[in-house]
């Protein structure tokens, strides 16, 4: 793993920084810091949000790196080792937040599309650039990206391989909040601590019907969702938040 991505606790919230200047791109070495990192974010109950964000104020991730090749595996086995790392991403049950602090390229804006937030720095670039070096997205970006945006851009992006500028990210909803350039990181850690406080067993259950919606049918769905807020009820978060909301206070919950 070495240091290709730092770890950093600020409160509740876990900062993951991809470390590899110039360009932050993604390799061996990166998606197994990502794997291990998330196993401890997974397990730390002190940890209730993560950032996810770049080093340096260029480049946030500029897509995966290819000038070794594909090492001992097979280009689907490579791709695949991608794709199973941003799918536990988007299906992570914290939530995680993408600190857009650059341009976002490629698997980049893949990677980004794979959180489950996102802050992007003012005046920086994201896209789906692939078919410019004759490839296409690899990492669940044409699954994705349409889901952002809907079908008919999307698609339009991901052919023309065309690099959104931010203001123009905003307006396609494929960002939630805009920051100024040297704010990105102190936005996104601001969005976290908001979301530090919201009940964590409820936002993992909702994390969990976001992260399945689109392998489920209406029905199913809707069953799950039924059944995950029953569980709610009998938590203490419950309690804690409805004695809240009667006493006039801020509740503070637990994760009971």
């Amino acid at each position: 793993m070495g240091d290709s991505v730092l770890f950093e606790q600020k409160e509740m919230t876990a900062i993951l920084t991809i470390n590899r200047p110039k360009a932050n791109q993604l390799s061996h070495d990166v998606f197994e810091g990502f794997s291990a990192l998330l196993d401890k974010c997974e397990s730390d109950n002190s940890i209730r949000v993560i950032v996810i964000t770049g080093s340096g104020d260029k480049i946030f991730c500029g897509g995966a790196d290819l000038s070794g090749g594909f090492g001992d595996f097979t280009p689907v086995d490579f791709l695949k080792r991608g794709q199973d790392l941003f799918n536990r991403i988007a299906e992570f049950q914290k939530p995680v937040i993408a600190a857009i602090n650059g341009h976002a390229l490629g698997g980049g804006c893949e990677l980004a599309l794979a959180c489950h937030l996102r802050v992007l720095k003012s005046g920086a670039r994201i896209g789906l650039t692939e078919t410019n070096l004759g490839i296409m997205p690899g990492y669940g970006g044409t699954l994705r990206l349409p889901k952002a945006i809907g079908e008919t851009k999307a698609l339009e992006y991901i052919l023309l391989g065309k690099q959104i500028d931010s203001d123009t990210a905003v307006a396609l909803g494929m960002i939630n909040r805009l920051s100024k350039e040297e704010d990105t990181l102190a936005d996104a850690l601001q969005l976290a601590a908001e979301l530090s406080k919201r009940p964590p067993l409820a936002v993992k259950a909702v994390l969990k019907l976001h992260g399945q919606a689109h392998r489920s049918d209406r029905a199913t769905h809707l069953k799950t969702e039924r059944e995950e807020l029953a569980n709610l009820f009998g938590t203490k978060d419950v309690i804690e938040g409805m004695t809240a909301f009667a006493q006039k206070r801020e509740p503070v919950f637990k994760g009971e």
